[in-house]
């Protein structure tokens, strides 16, 4: 078993990066941040996570960096960018960061990037991971945590499952849920939320919570054409798993989930990997998604108006 500080690069030092990015650096890692925007005042001013688990942390001085030519290269790579910046992102910063024993987590929403970065980078050792996490960038340098914080990782193309199991560990050692497990059931079981709850929360400019209340029966079809995609690519997923997040969806505070949020600001939407690429596998499997197609032309025709 690996026992050893790890040197991390976070590429996208957003909430999702910010906050993991951080809480490995507490725990005396070597976390090295790429940022855009905010690299000014967070080279100054460091970084600051207010969480309601891990209370607030300020990381007054960080390895910030605006250019990976600068960066070392690192065991661990967690790439926490949106799936829509990967093709013009990754090309640019990946070959500076990483050599033959780099592990690159791409911790994202949807199916196929891992195939599609390997199809880029073949020598590349490749991971995804999925989040479950409630946070939010609240201004430059500030992250805001408001529960949960579980991450299950998934193998790609990693020689050798021991480094995940390593970065699992690490996390499960500061109280937050991570496992290592197949990684299509991690990315399908993702999708059954993520393609309900995402696309309807823009077409019908909509909370999770008013999804729930007033859009219950087409909320709930979506997910069950998820399952069924799932199924039909060997994903064993019974129908009732979306009754089950629907139940943990009212449990926890409303908010308006991340392609809201996107929308609302005028950037592009994740529609490549989180709708046509999981409709085209279970199409290809022999399962047609209807209604989850409609909505996914729906989000294809609101998506110009963010262009």
């Amino acid at each position: 078993m690996i026992n050893k500080k790890l040197k991390i690069s976070i590429v996208g030092t957003g909430a999702i990066g910010g906050y993991y990015g951080i809480l490995l650096s507490q725990m005396g890692h070597d976390v090295n941040f790429l940022l855009r925007s905010d690299y000014d005042y967070v080279k100054s001013n460091g970084l600051t996570l207010q969480s309601v688990v891990h209370g607030n942390i300020h990381l007054p001085e960080i390895n910030a960096y605006n250019d990976a030519f600068d960066m070392p290269v690192s065991d661990i790579v967690l790439v926490c960018l949106k799936t829509c910046q990967n093709k013009t992102i990754l090309p640019k910063v990946l070959p500076h960061i990483t050599n033959e024993n780099t592990v690159v987590v791409l911790i994202q929403n949807g199916l196929g990037m891992e195939e599609d970065l390997s199809a880029e980078f073949p020598f590349l050792q490749i991971a995804g991971a999925t989040a479950l996490v409630g946070i939010h960038k609240e201004k430059n340098g500030l992250i805001v945590h408001e529960g949960y914080g579980n991450i299950d990782f998934g193998n790609y193309s990693v020689r050798e499952n021991t480094m995940l199991e390593y970065l699992a560990s690490i996390f499960n050692s500061i109280n937050i849920p991570s496992s290592c497990q197949g990684l299509l059931q991690l990315r399908w079981k993702k999708l059954v939320w993520n393609m309900a709850f995402n696309g309807l929360s823009v077409v019908l400019n909509s909370t999770t919570a008013q999804i729930i209340t007033n859009h219950f029966d087409y909320c709930r079809t979506i997910m069950h054409e998820v399952i069924k995609g799932a199924n039909a690519n060997g994903i064993e997923l019974p129908l009732s798993f979306a009754d089950e997040l629907i139940i943990f969806t009212e449990k926890i505070k409303d908010y308006s989930p991340s392609m809201k949020y996107d929308f609302d600001r005028s950037q592009p939407l994740e529609l490549q990997y989180m709708y046509q690429k999981p409709i085209a596998a279970a199409k290809e499997a022999g399962y047609e998604m209807i209604k989850t197609t409609n909505l996914y032309n729906e989000l294809s025709e609101i998506s110009m108006t963010t262009r």
